[in-house]
């Protein structure tokens, strides 16, 4: 099955590392644009993770009012380029606007 979009779509790039818990998330357009980012950031990522290697790599789009993202103190849900210029927007502000 072929999956497509009519433009072009964020996609969240998970980069699982040996012997580490949490994976690497890289928002991304497509899978070379990911892995750039990921070569540009290897030597600001914890120590932890530069000592280990990638052992796996996923992809998934972000779900309208699902996707989180937790940023410091605050949460960010996914809305989209309509609602939001980065996609995302905080969870107060989601709730007030799309109250349910």
């Amino acid at each position: 099955m072929k999956f497509s979009f009519d433009k072009p779509t964020i996609r969240l790039y998970r980069y699982y590392f040996l012997g580490l818990p949490k994976p690497i998330i890289i928002q991304a357009y497509d899978k070379v644009e990911a892995r750039a980012t990921i070569d540009r950031i290897w030597g600001q990522l914890a120590k932890e993770y530069q000592k280990s290697r990638i052992i796996g790599e996923t992809v998934s789009v972000p779900v309208f009012g699902v996707s989180t993202r937790v940023e410091g103190d605050k949460t960010y849900l996914w809305v989209g380029k309509e609602y939001s210029k980065s996609g995302w927007m905080e969870s107060s502000e989601y709730q007030k606007k799309f109250p349910q």
